[in-house]
Parts: C-alpha cells; sequence; structure tokens
C-alpha cells in the first residue's frame, strides 16, 4: 500500500512539473542604460543610443533586440515590455496581434516584444502560456530574474513602449496603453521614426 501511495504522489509530483514551466532568460545588454522615464518631463534619452539585449524568445531561441535583424537594412524598431500579470498588457497584446494579423508586418519597421518583471505568485503566470495562447508571433526576448532588460530601458510603468530610430538612438518613449486607432496610426505611418 505504501509503494502505491509513493508512486502515486511521485506521479502527481511529475505530472504537476511537466506544465509549462518557464524559466528565465539568460540575457547580456550591450551598450548604457537608459534614464528611468517619467512622463512630467523632457525625456532625456531622446537622441541617445538604445540599449541592445540579447537572451531567449518563446521558443528558447537567440534573440537581440536591434533595428537591423541580419543583413537586412536598418528599420526603426517598436519595443513593447509587457508583464502577463498586468491588465492593460493583457488588453494590449491581442491588439498588437490583431494588427499584424489583419496588415502583415510593416516593412519599414522592426517590431518586438519583452516580457518582464515575472512573477510565479501573480496571475496569468507562465507568460509563455499567456503569449501562445494569445498567438502572440511577435519577436519576443523574455528578461532575467532582475529585470536586466527593463531596467535597461527605464522602464516605468506596463505596458511600456519604446521607440526607436533607424540608427539605434531613441525617439520617443510612452508608458501606459495605445488605443488601437493610435497603433495603427504608428503602425501605418510610414516613416514616422526617420
Amino acid at each position: 500500500m505504501k509503494i502505491k501511495t509513493l508512486l502515486f504522489l511521485l506521479l502527481i509530483f511529475i505530472f504537476s512539473c511537466s506544465g509549462s514551466n518557464y524559466n528565465f532568460s539568460e540575457v547580456t545588454i550591450k551598450g548604457g542604460s537608459l534614464p528611468e522615464y517619467n512622463r512630467n518631463i523632457e525625456d532625456a534619452a531622446v537622441g541617445a543610443f538604445a540599449p541592445v539585449p540579447t537572451g531567449v524568445d518563446l521558443n528558447s531561441e537567440p534573440i537581440t533586440i536591434t533595428t537591423r535583424r541580419g543583413l537586412e537594412e536598418k528599420k526603426a524598431s517598436i519595443i513593447v515590455f509587457l508583464a502577463h500579470w498586468c491588465s492593460h498588457c493583457q488588453r494590449e497584446v491581442p491588439m498588437i496581434q490583431k494588427f499584424i494579423n489583419s496588415n502583415g508586418y510593416p516593412n519599414n519597421i522592426n517590431l518586438f516584444g519583452v516580457a518582464t518583471h515575472i512573477d510565479k505568485n501573480r496571475n496569468n503566470y507562465p507568460p509563455d502560456s499567456w503569449l501562445e495562447r494569445e498567438q502572440f508571433n511577435i519577436p519576443t526576448i523574455f528578461d532575467d530574474e532582475n529585470n536586466s532588460i527593463a531596467d535597461s530601458f527605464g522602464l516605468s510603468a506596463f505596458p511600456f513602449w519604446v521607440f526607436l530610430n533607424p540608427d539605434g538612438t531613441v525617439y520617443m518613449r510612452h508608458a501606459g496603453s495605445l488605443s488601437e486607432d493610435q497603433f495603427f496610426q504608428v503602425m501605418t505611418a510610414g516613416n514616422i521614426l526617420e
């Protein structure tokens, strides 16, 4: 009887561990950090070179957030920082994906996500399962346990948007949600960031 009970408990433990067991990404960051964003003052990060983080994506593949992907010409880039427990982020993700599903990726802009401030004690954990459920196919890097990527970009609220010029300098940062109309305008504005 004890062996059956022990085996049963072992099976329960194995199945509970075999679900989506998210591990943080190991990240490296080239370049300096940006100051924390404060919407009430002029953004000191505008014109500064953005950090260039490398880590892993949803499929555990290496990913680098940069204005150039492979050998392609440099492009403006948009980075959205998301927290799985943030209700605003939970609305932002389907809005972004809806745009991409309807319009495709823009030719002149790179779009990236950063899953950060990951907390197994908060709702909607783990973030990889959340993004898979939403069919979010934007290249997304996962932050480390210290939220190093978020800190290096000066994140101050969720969602957090960083707009980069093609040369890798900060065009603008924005804390908080974008409406569907605002996001559509940014994505269809042509060379808005150049």
